[in-house]
């Protein structure tokens, strides 16, 4: 029988309090439910390792002293045995200290679970959509796009690790104006005419033009968008893969245009939200801002087709939560559809949209910007051939989603401990390096002696790794992974610095080498959850 993998300790000490705030005096039979968050860390090491800020929160429903409340609290608390040491601290803070020997006992459960530590089940049975990238197929993918694609394949692998059913799904613009302009861009390239006006002028079109003179394809606009949508996707699948990004899944916006459409519209209509103005097709708001939804020209916006596809994904489909990453610049958007998904009887919170923000290429002082239209920039192939997709994935998650970023290339290809994904990996490779070298140790570990301050620390980041993964989950936010690896990383270079792993000393070497492929485990678990490798050799 394979043992689980051991809880974090700050999932004990919440358990704990939620078993123990029953017993305080005056608490109520009917009391609500519990704060999600009981247990923070604490700021300052000399306060503990965690801290129950529950008192201060109960005091006024109470009417009693937060110290008081904490007293009460923490001795009512059931912790395992040689756990922490628990002490109460003004105005009303709970902190506890974790053991030594519970941080040692903790290591040959971590190394045996593998690729188990850090998991969960707090998704189970829930059917999670995740669409990301979804870049118009009108021209290569640009390294801009790769933001959105990282941030969107790793929260699909966080919530898969937490136990959450996860599809992935890229939707395709193969209609309207933008796919118009593309096939009459490739035509006015074939018969040598200028560009129309807001077409595609890069080197890509010339490469689709000449490919569609050598299959004799038809010099229709409406054909050539058609071959020049299915040569533009073939390539972006091709660089994505190239990210390690994959989708179960390509919707084609067309397919919401075979009827759906139409029962969308008769269903907004008999709710009295459709109305007809100015030769266009509007969709009634509660704002006062009415929305439109068919232009003029008899083109659909991309509003409806947002609408539509949403409700494809909900009632059709019958996804429980929708993870949409988008660009900053469509923030405006969820409102507007999260409003139509509620007309349409649709609870609009089962909708979490991540925004992605700009980002900007650094070479040496030289700035790059990014444009497809006039065929200039840094493609995503570009950018892989020249750093490689491991430093791309890890940087993209160095910070949050919803903050502009640079990208510094010279950092990203530099072999050093200025370069995160460098040091990260470097740091799995010194573990898997002394682990080979120790390979003939078979002493008892003498776990109690691991009790230097490095030793400690590295144990107690270590622990921490579920929550991470569980916080990533609730809050949708990949860049938690690459902040953790950065801090466990710092603690293995320490560790092993200030720690000799291979001595003489048999029963101290079989302990250190547990220690390291405890940490082998959770560095390589978190590398390999945010897609970057984790190599052995470097």
């Amino acid at each position: 029988m394979i043992a689980a993998p051991p809880t974090s300790p700050s999932s004990i000490i919440d358990q704990a309090v939620r078993d123990a705030v029953s017993s305080i005096a005056g608490w109520p039979p009917d009391a609500r439910e519990l704060p999600a968050v009981l247990v923070e860390r604490t700021q300052n090491p000399t306060h503990g390792d965690y801290s129950v800020t529950l008192p201060l929160k109960l005091a006024r429903t109470l009417r009693r002293p937060p110290i008081t409340i904490a007293n009460e609290l923490a001795a009512a608390m059931a912790l395992p045995p040689s756990f922490g040491r628990t002490t109460v601290a003004a105005p009303g803070f709970i902190n506890v200290t974790l053991e030594p020997a519970w941080l040692q006992a903790q290591l040959a459960s971590i190394a045996d679970a593998a690729e188990r530590w850090g998991r969960s089940e707090i998704g189970r049975g829930v059917k999670v959509q995740v669409e990301f990238v979804s870049a118009n197929p009108t021209g290569p993918l640009l390294f801009s796009h790769a933001r959105g694609a990282v941030v969107g394949d790793v929260t699909a692998r966080i919530l898969a690790a937490s136990g959450f059913d996860v599809q992935r799904e890229y939707y395709v613009n193969d209609r309207g104006r933008q796919i118009r302009l593309l096939g009459e861009s490739i035509q006015a390239r074939m018969i040598d005419r200028p560009v129309p006006e807001g077409g595609y002028s890069g080197d890509y079109i010339a490469e689709i033009a000449t490919e569609a003179t050598a299959r004799a394809i038809s010099p229709e606009p409406v054909t050539l968008s058609e071959f020049g949508v299915e040569w533009v996707q073939r390539r972006i699948q091709e660089d994505l893969a190239r990210l390690d990004v994959r989708h179960d899944q390509l919707f084609l916006e067309s397919s919401l245009y075979a009827g759906w459409d139409q029962e969308t519209m008769a269903k907004l209509a008999s709710l009295g939200r459709v109305a007809q103005h100015d030769g266009a097709t509007w969709f009634k708001s509660d704002s006062g801002k009415d929305e439109v939804i068919i232009k003029r020209d008899g083109y659909p916006t991309y509003f409806w087709s947002d609408v539509l596809y949403h409700r494809d994904k909900f009632e059709k489909r019958g996804f429980d939560r929708v993870v949409d990453v988008w660009g900053a610049d469509h923030q405006g958007q969820i409102g507007r559809v999260r409003e139509a998904l509620g007309v349409l009887g649709i609870d609009p919170q089962r909708l979490a949209v991540l925004l992605v923000q700009l980002v900007s290429v650094k070479r040496g002082e030289e700035t790059v910007r990014m444009s497809r239209r006039a065929g200039v920039g840094i493609s995503l192939k570009e950018m892989l051939d020249e750093v490689g997709p491991d430093a791309v994935r890890y940087f993209f998650l160095l910070r949050s989603a919803d903050a502009q970023m640079e990208f510094d290339v010279d950092l990203a290809r530099r072999q050093s401990s200025e370069n995160p994904v460098y040091y990260a990996q470097y740091a799995h490779a010194r573990l898997a390096n002394v682990l080979t070298f120790g390979a003939g140790v078979s002493a008892q570990p003498a776990l109690g002696r691991l009790d230097s301050e490095w030793e400690l620390e590295l144990m107690r980041v270590m622990l921490r790794w579920p929550d991470v993964v569980r916080e990533a989950a609730e809050a949708r936010e990949p860049h938690r992974l690459a902040f953790f690896t950065d801090e466990l990383a710092a603690a293995i270079h320490r560790f092993y610095k200030n720690c000799r792993v291979v001595t003489e000393d048999a029963p101290l070497t079989a302990a250190r080498l547990l220690l390291s492929r405890a940490a082998k485990t959770t560095i390589g678990n978190a590398l390999g959850l945010m897609g970057v490798a984790a190599p052995d050799r470097m």
